[in-house]
């Protein structure tokens, strides 16, 4: 359990660049063939939720048989290849159910131009006695 005191924390994700090879890389792991994130070189919205997420489940320090179980995206704009993502989460005070503890941290995206290009929210299941 968290202490009474716990406030929503902000947990910097990063800044990266998005690349033709990690959206290419991303395309051939999901099996998208159909060639328009290629011929506009677009990046796939849920490429950057799956960039974001991996990142956010990495600072968090989770125990093993953590469950990813609900994920929300909002897409706010196209992000073109070469262009720069800043994230940031909002971890919300963890809710113990069972022997499972709730964690969700919603999310910010924004892009070289400060303007937000993806936000959503995501909920792991973890062991109680884990990550805070």
């Amino acid at each position: 359990m968290t202490s009474p005191d716990f406030q929503d924390s902000r947990i910097h994700l990063g800044q990266w660049r998005v690349t033709e090879e990690a959206v290419l890389r991303y395309l051939a792991a999901v099996g998208d063939d159909a060639g328009d994130y290629r011929q506009h070189r677009l990046t796939p919205p849920l490429a950057l939720t799956a960039m974001a997420l991996a990142t956010l489940l990495e600072k968090l320090e989770l125990p093993g048989g953590a469950i990813h179980s609900l994920q929300e995206v909002e897409t706010c704009r196209g992000l073109a290849w070469g262009e720069t993502v800043t994230g940031t989460a909002t971890l919300q005070r963890p809710r113990q159910r069972g022997g499972l503890k709730f964690i969700t941290a919603s999310y910010v995206l924004t892009g070289g131009d400060g303007a937000a290009v993806q936000q959503g929210k995501t909920t792991v299941l973890a062991p109680s006695g884990g990550a805070e």
